[in-house]
Formats: C-alpha cells, sequence, structure tokens
C-alpha cells in the first residue's frame, strides 16, 4: 500500500488551515527554511487536504480519489515545478514524478544546474512558468482548488520572475500557490511583497529518527545514528540510507583528515575527481544506481550534486569539530565513522578558524550551485582550508 499523506509539519499544517477555515487563501505563500525542513511536503499534504473529498469518503486506510492522485502526483488540480532545463523532455518528466511519488524529497540531479525558466511561447514544458500560469488561469477540474508549488524559487530567472508577477499579485479565484526557497537573497523584492512568509526550522534528532525508521526502513539505531549525521535535512538524512551515499560520507570523512594533515596532493586529486565526477581512488565505493535509460547519466549535473553533497558532508564534519572542541567529554559524535579525525582535529585546531572554513565550504557551495567550474572551486577550497589548518598548527 501506498503513502496515505505527505511528511508535512504539523504546525505550519495548522496555521495554513486556520488561513482556508477563515477564507484568506489569495495571498500566495512564501515557505523558507532550509533542506529538507518540510517545505515541499507540507505544501502538498496542505493541497491534499484542500481538495479531500473529506471524512465521509476519506480515512488514512482508503483515501479518496483525489487524495490518492495527490498523492501519486496525478492531480489534475495540483502542479508541482523545479529548475529545469531547456532540454528536458517528457519522459524524464514522467520519471521525475515516479521518483517523487515513491520518495517525496526526492530532487532531479538536472535541478541543481538549473533555474526556474519562462518557456517558449508555442510549446512551454510542463516545467516552466508560462506552463504555470496557464495551469492557474483555468477552473479547478476535480477540487475545490488549483495548488501551484514552485520548489527552488530562488532560482528563478529574470524572464520567469517578471513573468509571475502578476499572477503572483491578482491570483485567480481558488488558486493557492506555494514559492519555496531555502534564501530570499537574490529574489525580486516585488516577489517577496506578494507573498505570505512562513518559516521552517531543521527537524530535531527525535523526529529524524521517526522519519528515517517510517519512511526509510531504517532500524532504531541506525535512524537515530542517520538522523544526527543529518543535522535536521530529511532529504540528506534519507539519501544517507543509500550505501553510496554512505560511500560519499567515507570519502567526506577523508577529505577532512587530509586537510587537517595537510596533504595537499590527496585533496588536489579529490578535487580532481569530484569534477570528473568518479569517485575515490582511495575508498571502495559503488557508483550510485541509476535507471534505465536515464539521461542524466555521467552529466555534469551529477558531478555538481555530488560535489554540493560533498561539501554538505564537509561541513557536517566542521561542525562536529567545533562541537568536540567545545563540548569536551559531553561530546557525542554526529560521525562515529570519522571520529577518530574529527577529534585529532579539534585538538589542534581553533573554534573560530573552523567556523570561518565552515562559511567557506558553505560559499563554495553556492558557487558550484550557480555552475562555477567544479574542480577549480573544490581546488581553492581545499588549499585555502589546508593553509587555516596549518596556520591553527603554528599558533
Amino acid at each position: 500500500m501506498g503513502r496515505s499523506s505527505f511528511l508535512g509539519r504539523h504546525s505550519v499544517l495548522e496555521k495554513l488551515q486556520a488561513v482556508a477555515a477563515a477564507d484568506k487563501l489569495g495571498q500566495p505563500f512564501l515557505l523558507v527554511g532550509p533542506q529538507g525542513s518540510g517545505k515541499e511536503n507540507t505544501a502538498l499534504e496542505f493541497a491534499r487536504l484542500l481538495n479531500c473529498g473529506g471524512p465521509d469518503v476519506c480515512s488514512p486506510a482508503h483515501r479518496c480519489e483525489s487524495c490518492v492522485k495527490t498523492l501519486s502526483f496525478q492531480h489534475p488540480d495540483v502542479r508541482w515545478i523545479c529548475p529545469s532545463p531547456a532540454s528536458v523532455d517528457e519522459a524524464q518528466v514522467r520519471r521525475l514524478y515516479e521518483n517523487k511519488q515513491e520518495n517525496p524529497f526526492f530532487m532531479p540531479g538536472f535541478a541543481a544546474t538549473s533555474f526556474v525558466r519562462i518557456g517558449d511561447p508555442e510549446k512551454p514544458g510542463q516545467m516552466t512558468i508560462r506552463s504555470l500560469i496557464h495551469f492557474l488561469r483555468r477552473r479547478a477540474f476535480q477540487g475545490n482548488y488549483k495548488v501551484a508549488i514552485v520548489a527552488d524559487s530562488h532560482r528563478f530567472n529574470p524572464q520567469a520572475a517578471n513573468a509571475f508577477l502578476k499572477t503572483l499579485e491578482e491570483p485567480s479565484e481558488n488558486t493557492v500557490i506555494f514559492l519555496l526557497t531555502t534564501s530570499t537573497d537574490g529574489m525580486l523584492p516585488t516577489i517577496l511583497s506578494r507573498c505570505q512568509k512562513i518559516g521552517f526550522k531543521p527537524w530535531s534528532d527525535e523526529e529524524m529518527t521517526k522519519i528515517l525508521m517510517e519512511e526509510g526502513g531504517a532500524n532504531a539505531n541506525h535512524a537515530a545514528q542517520v538522523g544526527r549525521m543529518a543535522e535536521g535535512n530529511a532529504r540528506q538524512a534519507l539519501a544517507m540510507l543509500d550505501p553510496a551515499v554512505q560511500g560519499l560520507v567515507m570519502w567526506a570523512g577523508s577529505i577532512f583528515d587530509w586537510i587537517n594533515t595537510f596533504n595537499r596532493g590527496l585533496t588536489a586529486i579529490s578535487a580532481d575527481e569530484i569534477h570528473r565526477g568518479v569517485y575515490s581512488h582511495t575508498l571502495d565505493i559503488a557508483p550510485p544506481k541509476k535507471s534505465k535509460g536515464d539521461k542524466e547519466k555521467g552529466s555534469l549535473a551529477d558531478s555538481r550534486g555530488r560535489a554540493i553533497r560533498l561539501c554538505e558532508l564537509l561541513v557536517l564534519h566542521y561542525s562536529d569539530a567545533v562541537a568536540c572542541r567545545e563540548m569536551g567529554q559531553d561530546w557525542k559524535p554526529r560521525l562515529p565513522i570519522s571520529q577518530e579525525a574529527v577529534a585529532r582535529a579539534a585538538a589542534h585546531r581553533s573554534t573560530d578558524t573552523m567556523l570561518n572554513d565552515m562559511a567557506l565550504i558553505e560559499n563554495t557551495r553556492r558557487d558550484i550551485d550557480r555552475n562555477i567550474n567544479i574542480g577549480l572551486s573544490m581546488a581553492v577550497l581545499f588549499e585555502g582550508l589546508i593553509d587555516h589548518a596549518e596556520r591553527d598548527q603554528r599558533t
């Protein structure tokens, strides 16, 4: 049996339902929070609830037709889009929705290097703003409301952002629009002024453990360990259950150790391997599984997504080292597999320097997300991090 609901944040859903009950759903919503904090699932769950047939025909054990269609990304009145290239075809979009039906946290590799586009006037394509505007202009076909959800809305290109302004300012009757973003930096002030902002925080460790057990099928001990590693990012935590991603955790731990033992040779090789989209020659890591006919296989987006994930995992190692240094004997490692390397680094590193290093890694992650050269970005990052580690060693 498939899922009976989306994993939304209950506190936010209560607020949204109160707005709906007061008949004040006209203004678009801007959901702002870190990756994997439940923004997307909350918007999807609210869309399901808005169009649900009601308790007389719908229950968790037997969902109504409207709920079944929303849960399977097939509802005619609910549309989800994300950044995509102009070359994305219907087959890729179909696979995307199939993946999201299995795992609503799923994001395609092409989203990491793409923008929310305006689309061709004649054939805009389903993942575009022109297509979304046309969708919102039509009356609801089956449900009570038309619901549009735009993931990573900070990645609007200028034409798409300007084209969507009028729709945001004067949405059609019985329509609900959700823009999702990790940061409002760079978003048009005119878009921000038209939206009701709702903030999201990371999931707690306890919530993460429950998610990994219920959504990922992990046992309690493994779920607790992975949940702590992910630091409130449910998307990352569920991905970490994949053995290939566990391999990336190992690689990030090795890079962290090489940085703090000043091994410029191995970090330089790693930067090149990351750029080429291959795994470290020093580790026995199985490549991720790809679906048959997947057109993203071996693409730059695949390399870029992996580089972004490694940056996130490096930040996690530095965060663990700061915690180790500050908490002493009370420290509980988030990364047991890297515990020794983290403890060694914490013994001779400065907290302030490591915090600055975390900011430097995050800046590099953003550069890579904005299509800056992967190999050069990682090489410059590793050199700078080693310089800082050597400076801490001397002082």
